[in-house]
């Protein structure tokens, strides 16, 4: 696992903890007494474990590309951009290039930031 900032895993440490505690006071089965401790500290930290890497890898922007918000909002855009081209062709107005300037900074926009987001390896400009 990676290093994470202090300020994560101390707000996942207490969330997880809160949850596997207060699915322990609910378990008959368990008590917080002395021999059940091992048992607690297991589920807590497969918990933790398993929230610092979902957090890990959104901080890392390592999700798959269909699950980043990057991706989608980008999708999104190009979609209205080749709309508004589209829309553009078929008003049956004679249009200047300048009707097309904003759907065209809008794609190369997206691709910018795609760009950014899947393929460079350090921030623009180091």
């Amino acid at each position: 696992m990676s290093v994470i900032s202090g300020m994560i895993a101390g707000r996942v440490v207490k969330t997880t903890v809160n949850e596997v505690l207060s699915r322990i006071a609910l378990n008959p089965r368990l008590s917080l007494e002395p021999k059940d401790v091992a048992a607690v500290t297991d589920l807590v930290t497969i918990k933790v474990e398993k929230e610092i890497a979902a957090r890990d890898m959104h901080v890392r922007n390592s999700e798959p590309i269909y699950q980043s918000r990057v991706s989608q909002g980008s999708l999104l855009i190009v979609m209205t951009a080749v709309t508004d081209i589209i829309g553009l062709w078929q008003d049956g107005i004679e249009n200047t290039p300048m009707d097309y300037g904003i759907p065209a900074v809008a794609i190369v926009g997206v691709a910018w930031v795609l760009y950014g987001r899947f393929i460079a390896t350090k921030p623009f400009g180091a």
